[in-house]
């Protein structure tokens, strides 16, 4: 397998896409920019250059109107995928100073909102959720938490300054909540070996208390679920990190869902 990379060692072409993402921001927003935050694998040194995603966390001073996200969006869009997918949310700097779980979140992009984005440039009529309105969004607690374990500062503020410290039961209750309506098949099918290690990756909070990657959760779950189960997470990993194309037995996945959620809920 390709060695997991953190940020001083991403490839020259990925590093630059950071780059162009934090310069669409500071274009922008000029003076209603506080700081955008690396976090996500990067900041795990566990990102795989082939299946990694960008994970950016941006503070602004003010509330954003319509347009500016439009614009935003248009021009993370052109950047998106070239090379690795790009995941932007941007809360307010009043909210990140005081952040509860699920907080209000004023932007968000990823490869799920991209056509609905897309719709609204070929028809300014077209509804998106994430654009006409500030929303609550759970995932930015996570994305706090690990920001202040572990986070990098792309430009701006430094982290202690910007946001609060995150609870470990607020966390957790952000990442627990709705466990049996969770789902390896969610999102796009790329996802789908990702989504059974962040399962595992929740459960490995509960017992260990610390955010742990993608990577060193699978690890995690080959000592930890019932051993007729072990051999789900080494296959998720080879799927997602060495891309290999292999197909899972729905019955044990199932079992292993159950095992996890049930295990989370104790």
């Amino acid at each position: 397998m390709q060695k997991l990379l953190g940020y001083d060692a991403l490839p020259a072409d990925i590093k630059n896409q950071i780059t162009n993402v934090v310069n669409v921001w500071k274009a922008h927003l000029e003076n209603n920019l506080v700081g955008v935050y690396l976090h996500g694998s990067i900041v795990l040194n566990a990102f795989h250059p082939n299946s990694g995603d960008i994970d950016i966390l941006v503070v602004v001073k003010h509330a954003m109107d319509a347009s500016q996200k439009l614009s935003i969006a248009k021009d993370i869009i052109a950047l998106d995928g070239a090379p690795r997918p790009v995941e932007v949310s941007a809360i307010k700097l009043e909210d990140a100073r005081r952040w509860k779980n699920p907080g209000n979140c004023v932007f968000h992009y990823s490869d799920f909102w991209r056509e609905k984005y897309l719709a609204r440039f070929r028809d300014p009529a077209s509804k998106v959720y994430v654009v006409d309105r500030e929303f609550p969004d759970a995932d930015v607690t996570s994305y706090i938490k690990l920001i202040n374990q572990s986070g990098i500062v792309l430009y701006g503020q430094r982290i202690r300054d910007v946001f609060a410290d995150i609870s470990d039961e607020d966390f957790w209750s952000s990442i627990s909540s709705n466990m049996e309506e969770y789902d390896f098949h969610a999102y796009n099918p790329r996802y789908f070996a990702s989504n059974i290690l962040i399962l595992g990756r929740i459960l490995s909070f509960k017992k260990e208390t610390r955010i742990l990657s993608k990577y060193d959760a699978g690890l995690w779950m080959m000592q930890n679920v019932p051993e007729d189960l072990r051999y789900l997470p080494e296959a998720a990993m080879k799927i997602w990190f060495e891309n290999e194309d292999r197909t899972l037995p729905e019955n044990d996945l199932e079992t292993l869902r159950e095992y996890l959620i049930q295990e989370i809920n104790a």
